[in-house]
């Protein structure tokens, strides 16, 4: 069995103005760069996508639903350091409308234990094997309370298993989100170590780290 981690980010959703947060806008409002100071802009051919704005490891898109901040790397310094931008970006636009905050950790497991397939499988498996069907995937989902928020758990088991954390705070309230996004980093650490070794018993080793 390996792990790995992957797609780390965080999500602000909320009508975002796009001819705020242009490449200039973004690198002085998240990234904290003086005006002129140059960044990596990245334009899609088809123009349909988002273009993407990088700096030191991070990755900004922006969109009308939704500001979404990469961190190029899955390591808790990086993410920690997108949180940041986001916050940064609700605090210089205050008068966005804002719905949710979160960030993501994903790892994919290859080769999975015979006890992970166990936890990810339920009593609706062998119903739907004793009705003739034959399961292509499985998935479980779980919402956990998380103190003003919550930790979304879902696991989805394919040739892989795929584990994503969402932790997520649902608000239209800025500095509700700001104080989500600032949970200290060692929590958010604390957290998922404790989901992946002691309740699906894989081992973290340097996951992140």
């Amino acid at each position: 069995m390996s792990i790995e981690a992957l797609n780390w980010n965080v999500v602000v959703a909320g009508y975002w103005n796009p001819a705020i947060l242009t490449p200039a806008g973004i690198a002085t409002r998240l990234f904290g760069l003086l005006e002129g100071t140059p960044i990596l802009v990245e334009v899609p051919m088809d123009w349909l996508a988002p273009y993407r704005v990088r700096h030191e490891n991070l990755t900004v898109t922006a969109e009308r639903g939704r500001l979404v901040v990469n961190a190029d790397a899955p390591k808790y310094g990086l993410l920690d350091r997108a949180r940041e931008a986001a916050a940064r970006a609700i605090e210089s636009l205050p008068e966005t409308p804002l719905t949710a905050a979160g960030y993501n950790v994903r790892v994919r497991i290859t080769d999975p234990s015979d006890a992970l397939l166990a936890a990810a499988t339920c009593s609706l498996d062998a119903l739907l094997s004793d009705a003739a069907f034959s399961i292509d995937s499985r998935g479980l989902r779980r919402s956990l309370k998380m103190g003003d928020g919550v930790l979304n758990l879902a696991i989805q088991q394919g040739k892989d298993v795929t584990v994503e954390l969402n932790f997520h705070r649902q608000s239209t309230r800025r500095d509700e989100l700001i104080a989500w996004l600032k949970l200290p980093i060692r929590e958010v650490e604390n957290a998922v170590s404790l989901v992946l070794e002691k309740v699906i018993q894989v081992p973290v080793g340097e996951i992140g780290r």
